[in-house]
């Protein structure tokens, strides 16, 4: 009788303990059989760029001017945004050439007159914003970035002649808020120069870093 007893209770046991594990299975099926996370989101504060579609940029930095040195260079940006992704820029820009080597070697009649010196070019331009992405400076604050390339042609006033122009370049945008951008940016200007008596293809590296407001 005592055998008959223990058997019945290990029996009643066993059963208790399947329908336990029966239940946890159902709920888990009606879970989709994923653990539900219990995790806090935390919320922060993400620069936006507003809906207008025109920014106005300020550049300043320096041009490579080939043959005729290193100077600063300062220049005005106006760009239209088509979209998230693209956008058309119209882009003005002054600078000074220094005295080239052959003149400061020679100490003869400077090649140019300082109005001759003097480059001023504009230039429209297509852009493609290539790597959007973020920046996290601080746990609750987030600033928009974007890696862009651009190119273009336009027209260079140098050496008392207008000269045909194409550039290309890549630059990098921090926007601050909805409003205010800034920028860091590297472009090549190619142009013809026969300041030496012979026609040449010359590269004018430009740097520049600068500050923009959507409008």
């Amino acid at each position: 009788m005592e055998n008959w007893f223990r058997h019945l209770f290990l029996g009643t046991l066993l059963a208790g303990n399947m329908i336990t594990a029966l239940h946890a299975a159902e709920t888990e099926a009606a879970q989709g059989g994923l653990i539900q996370p219990e995790i806090e989101r935390r919320s922060f504060d993400e620069a936006q760029i507003n809906g207008d579609d025109f920014e106005i940029m300020l550049f300043a930095g320096y041009l490579s001017i080939e043959d005729f040195g290193v100077n600063p260079v300062l220049a005005f940006k106006l760009n239209y945004y088509v979209n998230e992704s693209i956008f058309v820029q119209l882009a003005l820009a002054k600078s000074t050439g220094s005295d080239t080597s052959y003149e400061i070697l020679s100490g003869g009649a400077p090649l140019l007159t300082d109005t001759e010196r003097e480059l001023k070019s504009y230039a429209i331009n297509l852009g493609y914003n290539l790597l959007p992405g973020e920046a996290f400076p601080s746990e609750r604050k987030a600033f928009n970035t974007a890696f862009f390339i651009s190119g273009g042609i336009g027209n260079t006033t140098f050496a008392g002649s207008d000269r045909f122009t194409y550039n290309y370049g890549a630059g990098y945008r921090f926007l601050l808020n909805d409003a205010f951008s800034l920028y860091g940016e590297f472009r090549n200007n190619v142009l013809d120069v026969d300041v030496f008596g012979v026609t040449k293809s010359t590269n004018n590296l430009e740097f520049t870093i600068g500050a923009g407001w959507f409008f």
